[in-house]
């Protein structure tokens, strides 16, 4: 089953360029509030997708009661606002500050860096599909930095380890042959 989740628009533009859409589409079930619709101009390529999706019925509109958020963009703030009426879906949202006030509200929050990493970890990704995608968002200059730099240290330590693993394998399998041979 899908997890629930709400969005910001800048999450949606950053995971469509750089090609995250996908798996977001396949991992989520989402939602949207009518103030980010706003934001997702259809002149644009991630503004056309959202609406593509949209009228597929893949993503669904939620319009937030009002809630507690009222500082940053009417979209950060309505998408907050979702999250908090729904404390069991998890907030989809790129801006440093806006994830910092969500993440301080208890939200559970996730930014495009951090879902590549994820999807690396989990298999859906390789590591030069995962380090594409970070470089993308990076080209971007939307994303913090500060968190590109947390996602590719994590991405290194996975890395890091996966050799590890491969090397225990390796050398376990060379103990085995010394055995048998």
């Amino acid at each position: 089953m899908k997890q629930n989740a709400t969005f910001d628009s800048s999450f949606w533009i950053n995971a469509d360029r750089a090609g995250l859409l996908p798996h977001v589409l396949s991992t989520y079930t989402l939602y949207y509030a009518p103030q980010v619709a706003a934001e997702l101009d259809p002149l644009f390529p991630s503004g056309r997708e959202f609406q593509r999706q949209m009228r597929a019925g893949a993503i669904r509109e939620v319009t937030p009661a009002g809630g507690p958020m009222q500082e940053f963009g009417p979209g950060e703030r309505a998408a907050i606002n979702v999250a908090l009426e729904h404390r069991d879906w998890l907030l989809l949202l790129d801006d440093q500050r806006p994830f910092q006030a969500a993440m301080s509200l208890g939200l559970r929050v996730l930014c495009t860096p951090v879902l590549a990493v994820g999807l690396f970890t989990a298999g859906e990704l390789d590591a030069r599909q995962a380090l594409v995608s970070l470089a993308r968002l990076a080209a971007l200059q939307t994303v913090s930095p500060h968190l590109i730099t947390a996602a590719l240290a994590q991405l290194g330590k996975s890395l890091g380890s996966a050799t590890t693993d491969s090397e225990r394998g390796r050398n376990h399998g060379r103990q085995e042959t010394d055995r048998i041979g």
